[in-house]
């Protein structure tokens, strides 16, 4: 499945969500620029507000190994494909390098904008719909339902117009509910599947500020 933008994806996405969702306690939350642009689409439909969730990887790149996900408030998600054992391995061996990256992801996403008005408190009691522009794995997923989880919301919901069959798999496991437009087994990339490009850091940072503005 391709679509001609990330707008035009988050429009469909809406009308499958605006039935149950309109008018309700409900927030949506983008893990990525590119879920910022499809979530817009649907917070105006809904009358929804819309935050981003930044997320850092820590990587592990002498062994090609996402280790753990930093998330707002010092959260750290370890990668959920990690065994015990590998996790202990790869932490002993690298664990200066390791922390370095986990000060410096930390230190990151407090230094940008928004970062302290988000936290899993605010949401307490809200429908949240994860919102990404298009899913590998599941790994953010993971992360995301780890920082999620002093929140005690209502629901949470996934709404993804692309996304592999892998990823599915681990939605089915942690979301209440799926608006998935369409699956891939060889998922390629993200802007594979689109013909316009995620937006920029300028255009995030209008789009949450605006919406409230285009309510329809």
């Amino acid at each position: 499945m391709y679509f001609e933008s990330r707008a035009m994806a988050g429009a469909e996405l809406a009308a499958k969500l605006i039935g149950k969702y309109r008018y309700e306690n409900t927030v949506i939350l983008a893990l990525d620029s590119g879920g910022v642009a499809v979530g817009y689409q649907i917070a105006i439909y809904l009358h929804a507000k819309i935050q981003q969730l930044l997320t850092e990887m820590v990587r592990i790149n002498d062994e090609s190994v996402n280790f753990a996900t930093v998330l707002p408030g010092g959260v750290v998600a370890r990668n959920p494909e990690m065994s015990n054992s590998e996790y202990d391995y790869y932490y002993s061996e690298y664990m200066g390098e390791l922390d370095e990256m986990l000060r410096n992801a930390v230190s990151k996403i407090n230094r940008s904008i928004g970062a302290d008005e988000i936290s899993p408190e605010s949401l307490r009691g809200y429908n949240v719909i994860l919102v990404s522009d298009g899913l590998s794995s599941g790994s953010v997923l993971d992360a995301a339902v780890t920082w999620l989880k002093p929140a005690r919301t209502e629901k949470i919901i996934l709404a993804c117009p692309i996304i592999s069959v892998k990823a599915l798999d681990k939605a089915h496991l942690l979301m209440d509910e799926l608006y998935i437009l369409g699956t891939t087994p060889n998922f390629i990339s993200t802007d594979h599947y689109y013909d316009d490009s995620a937006p920029n850091s300028a255009e995030v940072k209008q789009m949450l500020e605006s919406v409230v503005w285009n309510w329809v």
